[in-house]
């Protein structure tokens, strides 16, 4: 066997092994560029490498292989685990004077130390002691689950003498390439892929758990971390190595099903004090697989999946209940109305995580890094030309016109390190608004209402139009659109636009209490599957209760009953018509008999004319109870209900000019229409 074309033949097992070794090591070539140039470079200023990551990332993997490189270049190698030494100077310097054999005239050349973590007060030792002794072309490797001391960072004597090195997670690429070196079933790799997140050793782990699970190759069913528990303990073992404390473990918990983690969260989560909460997430802040971001704490994405995996196997009474706790504090804070309201409504809507028809139509990695923000008016081109590039010229005319008359209703998505990745344009349309654009689905959307039960003043349609970038931008407009659903002012209907070709997006907005209305054609010809949620049924803390309850059941989507009212049996002008009718003739039952009003949801089944005069006489006493509407309601009650009179004895009695009593009486019964169409969609008030 032969390392390369030049190499000699393997003539130990040692050797045998480190050939596998080279064969099998993928990735990783930007790390061992730089130790071989500082293993080479006799004049380097840089003596001390600082290898760090959590764990399962391939810190010792790397010193392997680099000290196999180490010893092909006829470099001496010795190599230190602190596993396996108490972290004092005595027992470090034995562990090295036991292979004493591979030394070389000066000392050895490459010095490698294993799980660095564990050096403890050696860390001080080794800056003042162990390295300044060190001859002047050794190089000391070091890989830990944590960055160097401050110390060595701060103190001036190491800054050009120390590098500091952050293994990241492997890439989509590398990571397929690591497992079609492994020999792994080539249809199993995008699953694998996905589901290891770019950790090395999870790549492992989990490919042998797909091997060993049937069906998995575009076959149902289909292998989940949650579906191997075992393997779970493993890779949280792994990871964590120590065992937490039970509070410990349920911040740990909190972490995994919060986007974002916070104090806040965790002290309401868990219901603790401000201090002990504080101490936990300085605990948090310090393991090697959690990023401190500006929004909060982020576990690594497969420890987060570990966790979830783990939390619903011991139980569905804890992992409900630390459920709910989280999701009350998100929806708390949303529709409280202070903070960012963009930051809490993405941590409200990244809950649908946990659900299979989210996870199916979504992709959500990286989507606890991607940002949610109003577009400003410099980027007015980026956001034109994403909606043209993916919906075609039509649109992107469209949308510039939108631009023009909402500029409000255009938000973006970010992600920190690529910029603007995604766009949503949800413009808000009042009733009889003038001058808009002549979209078809806005038009469609405002007919459907009319339908129904027409916008009042201050009612408000929020259309989401197009979402743009993919995946990314499908899941930023998600976080956008929980945001937009409990911020708007004055939101009555609510329009989410979905392409026909997207069932898995239908049935996500399916499980949000969305409609699927007809489809409309839109500028381009393609159809548009509207989903519709009327906000009058119920506010948003009614939907969001009833959304949090269908993800704990982890319901299919199809199965949701969503509510949307039935279709009223009069459209709205025939029915405001018959409500004006109704009045007339209250006093006449033998025309009232005659009223379209007898054949809707007002008159219970079986009901007579005395049922719609109970009904119409109970809308005038609720528009007299009304401090705002209480003179409309008199009139109402003067001209219909205290016997028959003409209408100039009516204004009299009401005090009013005949001009100024015509134009309230109408205000009058339209309100009544109003309040009448209401109870026959949503039933009775309370």
């Amino acid at each position: 066997m032969q390392t390369s074309p030049t190499s000699a033949k393997v003539d130990s097992r040692g050797k045998q092994l480190a050939a596998l070794r080279r064969k099998a090591f993928t990735g990783r070539q930007a790390e061992l560029r730089l130790l071989r140039e500082l293993m080479l470079d006799e004049r380097r200023g840089c003596f001390v490498v600082w290898l760090h990551g959590m764990g399962g990332i391939g810190k010792s993997t790397l010193l392997q292989r680099f000290g196999d490189e180490a010893e092909e270049h006829g470099r001496s190698c010795r190599r230190v685990d602190m596993r396996d030494i108490e972290p004092t100077a005595e027992a470090f310097r034995a562990a090295l004077d036991a292979q004493g054999g591979h030394e070389e005239p000066g000392g050895p050349k490459v010095l490698l130390v294993d799980s660095g973590e564990l050096l403890g007060p050696l860390e001080h030792w080794l800056r003042h002691e162990f390295l300044p002794a060190l001859p002047a072309d050794a190089l000391l490797v070091v890989a830990g689950r944590q960055p160097p001391a401050t110390e060595w960072r701060t103190d001036p004597q190491w800054w050009h003498a120390l590098r500091s090195v952050q293994l990241s997670s492997m890439d989509d690429a590398e990571a397929a390439l690591l497992l079609r070196n492994r020999h792994v079933d080539p249809a199993d790799v995008p699953l694998v892929v996905r589901a290891a997140h770019g950790l090395p050793l999870a790549l492992a782990l989990i490919a042998d758990a797909v091997a060993r699970c049937p069906g998995t190759a575009e076959q149902t069913p289909r292998w989940e971390l949650r579906d191997s528990p075992d393997l779970v303990g493993e890779l949280l073992r792994l990871v964590l190595r120590e065992t937490p404390t039970l509070t410990q473990a349920d911040a740990l918990y909190v972490l995994a099903l919060a986007r974002v983690t916070t104090e806040e969260l965790v002290q309401h989560a868990l219901e603790l004090p401000r201090q002990e909460a504080r101490r936990l997430c300085a605990w948090l802040r310090g393991l090697s697989w959690v990023r401190s971001t500006g929004e909060g704490l982020v576990p690594h994405e497969l420890v987060r999946d570990a966790l979830v995996a783990d939390l619903r196997w011991r139980g569905t009474e804890k992992y409900e209940r630390l459920f709910r706790r989280v999701h009350d504090h998100f929806g708390r804070k949303l529709t409280k109305g202070t903070g960012d309201r963009w930051a809490f409504g993405a941590g409200l809507a990244y809950l649908g995580r946990q659900h299979h028809t989210f996870r199916a139509a979504f992709d959500w990695r990286r989507a606890e890094s991607i940002r949610v923000r109003p577009a400003v008016p410099q980027e007015r081109g980026t956001v034109l030309d994403a909606v043209e590039r993916e919906f075609g010229t039509e649109a992107g005319r469209l949308a510039e016109q939108w631009w023009h008359h909402r500029p409000s209703g255009f938000v973006v998505v970010e992600d920190p390190q690529r910029g603007v990745v995604g766009t949503l344009v949800a413009p808000v349309v009042e009733p009889e608004a003038e001058g808009l654009p002549d979209d078809p689905v806005v038009r469609a959307a405002l007919d459907h209402i009319a339908l129904r039960g027409p916008l009042r003043r201050s009612e408000r349609l929020l259309v989401a139009r197009w979402s743009t970038s993919g995946h990314e931008g499908d899941i930023g407009a998600g976080f956008a659109l929980t945001t937009l659903w409990a911020k708007t002012p004055g939101l009555a209907v609510s329009w989410t636009c979905a392409p026909g070709h997207r069932p898995a997006l239908s049935a996500a907005l399916s499980l949000c209490g969305q409609h699927a209305a007809p489809a409309v054609t839109d500028v381009d010809g393609r159809q548009i599957v509207p989903h519709v949620r009327d906000w009058r049924v119920g506010p948003f803390t009614a939907w969001s209760d009833g959304l949090r309850a269908r993800l704990l059941a982890d319901e299919p989507g199809e199965a949701v009953v969503t509510e949307e009212p039935a279709e009223p049996q009069l459209p709205w002008p025939e029915f405001t018509e018959a409500v004006k009718q109704g009045y007339r003739h209250l006093q006449e039952p033998g025309r009232l008999a005659q009223n379209a009003l007898l054949g809707t949801s007002l008159v219970p089944a079986g009901g007579d004319v005395s049922a719609l005069r109970e009904v119409l006489t109970d809308t005038v006493a609720r528009l007299r109870s009304d401090p705002g509407r209480r003179q409309l309601g008199d009139i109402l009650e003067i001209t219909y209900l205290t016997g028959p009179r003409s209408q100039q004895a009516a204004a009299h009695r009401a005090a009013l000019s005949f001009s100024t009593y015509r134009r309230r009486l109408s205000s009058a019964l339209t309100q009544a229409a109003e309040l009448l169409r209401e109870r026959a969609l949503y039933g009775a008030p309370e």
